[in-house]
């Protein structure tokens, strides 16, 4: 886990595509995280853009995400919603490239986030590189009541995905 500004970061960090605002260096709450799964970079994505298992595998997810497409799934443009720590946000697709990279920006009350997953094939193996940002008082609010917040969450998706896609056959 890497959630400090500075030359130690990795490699992959840079490999993250940063919007204007929503850098490391400009939120107010970041963090970067990487796991290694062993499952096929398309079958790691197939349980990432599985929105209806989020609630139950993801610890941070309190309910259901909704998604305004039919059929539920994750697609540039495609919007859902779901709730965070108890906060209500709405999300937009920002990129969708199956198998290799998937982004989003959600908007909440006095709350902007960014989140960004990278795939990266690795000999029948996926790194997977997830960069979490948002900007904000809630955001604020988070860092200063615990400093690590925004760590647990990432370490939270990585862990829910690493978990899923190792018990969904991931060697697809």
């Amino acid at each position: 886990m890497f959630d400090a500004p500075g030359p130690e970061r990795p490699d992959g960090h840079r490999l993250l595509h940063w919007p204007i605002g929503y850098s490391p260096d400009f939120s107010d709450l970041w963090a970067v995280g990487e796991t290694d799964i062993d499952a096929q970079p398309e079958a790691v994505f197939g349980h990432l853009a599985d929105l209806c298992s989020w609630a139950r595998d993801v610890t941070r997810i309190d309910d259901r995400p909704t998604a305004d497409a039919e059929p539920p799934g994750l697609r540039t443009d495609s919007e859902f919603a779901y709730r965070l720590e108890g906060l209500e946000v709405r999300a937009q697709v920002g990129e969708c490239s199956p198998g290799s990279r998937l982004a989003w920006f959600a908007q909440g009350t006095d709350l902007g986030l960014y989140q960004e997953w990278l795939l990266l094939a690795r000999t029948g193996r996926t790194l997977v590189l997830l960069g979490f940002a948002a900007r904000g008082p809630v955001a604020i609010a988070h860092r200063e009541a615990d400093p690590a917040c925004a760590r647990r969450i990432v370490e939270g998706w990585l862990t829910a995905l690493e978990a899923r896609s190792s018990r969904g056959g991931g060697k697809g």
